[in-house]
């Protein structure tokens, strides 16, 4: 019975009759496949799925090499597999990184062959999808030869599921797909999304929120309920846990779980979850034995500790640091990391300022075994930010890059915006131009280091909320398997394996995946570096989706007199905590890049641009643009009706409906909000005036 969700990317519609098919079908129709492990389990059944879709017919999977046909598929390493030992030099395949892998062409007692293989069986994996995505894309396989290992060794997704609600935390695509009472019974759904992930390298999943034990929202009655996933912890549930980690093994992927720092209390029967207490490192010591007992290859622990309510070591006089290697040294024997969160505020008036305060004084102070998680920005996923001057400034602790994939501040996923183009400017931020720094994308490349990509599917049939947002799951994955991928090609990617090859179609998609975020920007901020302009309200009716800049005038700045906020030497010295060439580029308004002008600078509302406007004006202008440019890609979306199924084409037609409506009520609400204090009238008629 055919699943009642979408297959996203995986689609495998079937090759056209042509040159291409005939080729495909030539060294893909018959699959020699080695089957020493699950994860080559795992590699039979996408092969049988992938090929017999695309190839019209069912592929013969053999268990041994066939002597009677023009060429066959071989997957496996050289040691299990002399057809492949004859393609590749083993000492090379030896020194592939974890998960590497090549696709490659051959031959073997005069067959061609094409050839898959690499170091592990998680290598075969990736590189099984890598050359069903090649088949998908219409892409030549009769010569080719692909290498490739992941930069990022930890590429890891944050589920922030709320596993006794049925919830997610930030998520705009239904309730949870994991029930957690229903396991260890298994759902078909848990395979498929570990078989997506896998298709874009994702190599860990964290099971629930990073909020484990914090007051959750308002219910109708009027009462406070607590969020508990720090009962994930208890045995009883972890023994659950089994069949899940075992399903995303099959696909080389480790099960992390979020805990709270008040475990000890909370499920030991103990009176203190000081770190420094001997007591509390032999009750994690014991805890973390159980795990690996129940789950050998568990990837280890994600920590939201002394923020927004969470217990951490702050509350015993310890720091950061202690807190953070009392749960290391219980993971080190078993091989597991601690992913410790830097978002952390509540001490400062301005929390730009505290990430970098209290976390770069600690570098090198950190076990081998904790990996720093640190949001791209210093604020929290805002459309746009500038990047947390962490990066590039604590070399001597292992730092992961935290990026969300839900669109929280961009629209949840009711808008459309492509997240792959911003992350990419973070990844390519020079975190010292002048001196010795790297890029943020070279920050990763060594053992714990990684990235986040927080936010997971929901139980929609599309799994995301938004068609077209499953680009920025996919984009996510891409990217922190190669951050050096450009836009163009992750974006020609995603379009051609979930829209299809029609060149038209791909050129329209794609404009209209380039032209999102920009827009977004736009109508939402005025494009010009202000950030937290959304309504935030009481906690039941929280929704970060509606304008209510009036709502955060300390991160606005705004005045009669003007607007933006002085972090630089004559404010609260934000700027000054990056290298002095970025400092001293922050801290002149002059030279200071103007997509992020008023996050570093309070400026007069006549205070003339590098194109003559003045502050308001171009507040003014980038508002209207941004909603016009989401008129245009709404009608361009209109273009492609009969191109695709009517089901998406349809539904992004419908979002995109309300994307234009929505924008202009934030177009509106904030030309309202500026004009209010600035009382200059828009150049061209449309804020202010005589009416």
């Amino acid at each position: 019975m055919q699943p009642d969700y979408d297959d996203c990317w995986l689609r495998y519609d079937e090759v056209p009759e042509g040159d291409r098919r005939e080729s495909y079908r030539r060294l893909c129709t018959h699959a020699y496949v080695a089957e020493e492990s699950r994860e080559l389990g795992a590699v039979r059944e996408e092969l049988r799925r992938g090929l017999e879709g695309m190839l019209g017919r069912d592929p013969h999977l053999w268990q041994h090499p066939p002597r009677t046909v023009d060429g066959f598929l071989a997957v496996g390493t050289p040691g299990d597999m002399d057809v492949v030992a004859q393609a590749v030099d083993e000492d090379r395949i030896a020194d592939l990184d974890d998960g590497g892998y090549v696709v490659t062409t051959g031959e073997w007692e005069g067959v061609d062959t094409l050839v898959v293989t690499a170091s592990s069986d998680r290598g075969l994996v990736y590189g099984t999808f890598h050359l069903l995505r090649l088949l998908a894309m219409r892409e030549p396989i009769a010569d080719v030869h692909i290498e490739e290992e992941p930069t990022s060794p930890d590429r890891l997704i944050n589920h922030w599921d709320n596993p006794f609600r049925g919830s997610v935390e930030r998520g705009y695509a239904g309730q949870s797909i994991f029930d957690f009472e229903r396991l260890p019974d298994l759902r078909e759904r848990y395979r498929d999304y570990a078989r997506l992930l896998a298709s874009v390298g994702i190599n860990g999943i964290v099971l629930n929120n990073v909020n484990t034990g914090i007051p959750g929202r308002e219910e109708g009655n009027g009462a406070m309920e607590e969020l508990e996933g720090w009962r994930l912890l208890e045995t009883r549930y972890l023994e659950k846990l089994t069949g899940l980690a075992s399903t995303f093994r099959r696909y080389g992927i480790q099960t992390y779980l979020s805990i709270n720092f008040g475990a000890p209390e909370k499920i030991g029967d103990l009176d203190t979850s000081d770190p420094n207490d001997p007591e509390v490192e032999q009750w994690w010591a014991e805890k973390a034995e159980e795990v690996y007992d129940l789950i050998p290859d568990f990837g280890g622990f994600l920590v939201k500790a002394d923020s927004e309510g969470q217990p951490g070591p702050y509350n015993y006089d310890a720091d950061h640091v202690d807190g953070a290697n009392v749960l290391a040294r219980a993971l080190e024997p078993h091989g597991g990391r601690v992913w410790w969160r830097a978002f952390v505020y509540g001490s400062h008036k301005d929390r730009a300022v505290q990430q970098y305060d209290t976390f770069e004084p600690l570098d090198g102070e950190f076990h081998d075994s904790v990996t720093v998680q640190v949001k791209n920005g210093p604020i929290d996923f805002q459309p746009r930010e500038p990047i947390s001057p962490v990066f590039g400034q604590m070399p001597e602790t292992d730092l992961g890059l935290e990026l969300q994939i839900t669109g929280e501040y961009t629209g949840q996923h009711v808008h459309a915006c492509y997240h792959v183009p911003m992350w990419k400017e973070v990844l390519e931020f020079d975190t010292d131009p002048e001196g010795h720094g790297k890029k943020v994308k070279d920050l990763f490349t060594d053992e714990g280091t990684g990235m986040a990509g927080v936010g997971g599917p929901g139980e929609d049939r599309n799994w995301t909320g938004h068609y077209l947002a499953q680009a920025n799951l996919y984009g996510y994955g891409r990217l922190a398997w190669d951050p050096d991928l450009t836009t163009e090609e992750i974006t020609d990617e995603w379009v051609k394996l979930t829209f299809g090859t029609d060149p038209d179609v791909v050129e329209t998609v794609t404009e209209i995946m380039h032209s999102t975020w920009p827009a977004v920007v736009d109508y939402s901020t005025g494009g010009i570096g202000l950030m937290h302009m959304m309504y935030n309200g009481s906690a039941y009716l929280e929704n970060h989706y509606d304008p209510g800049p009036e709502e955060w005038p300390g991160y606005t700045g705004i005045t009669d007199e003007g607007i933006g906020k002085d972090r630089n030497s004559r404010g609260n010295g934000y700027a000054q905590q990056y290298p002095e060439a970025l400092a001293e580029l922050y801290d002149d308004p002059e030279s200071c890049p103007e997509d992020l002008l008023l996050f570093f600078h309070h400026l007069p509302w006549d205070h003339e641009l590098g194109d003559g406007r003045t502050v308001v004006q171009t507040l003014y202008d980038n508002l209207y643009a941004g909603v016009e440019e989401t008129q245009r890609l709404r009608d361009e979306w209109r273009t492609l009706e009969g191109e695709i199924d009517d089901e998406r084409w349809r539904h992004v037609a419908e979002r995109f409906d309300e994307q234009v409506e929505h924008a202009g009520i934030w177009r509106d609400r904030l030309s309202e909000y500026f004009y209010d204090h600035a009382e200059i009238p828009d150049e061209q008629g449309r804020v202010g005036g005589d009416d």
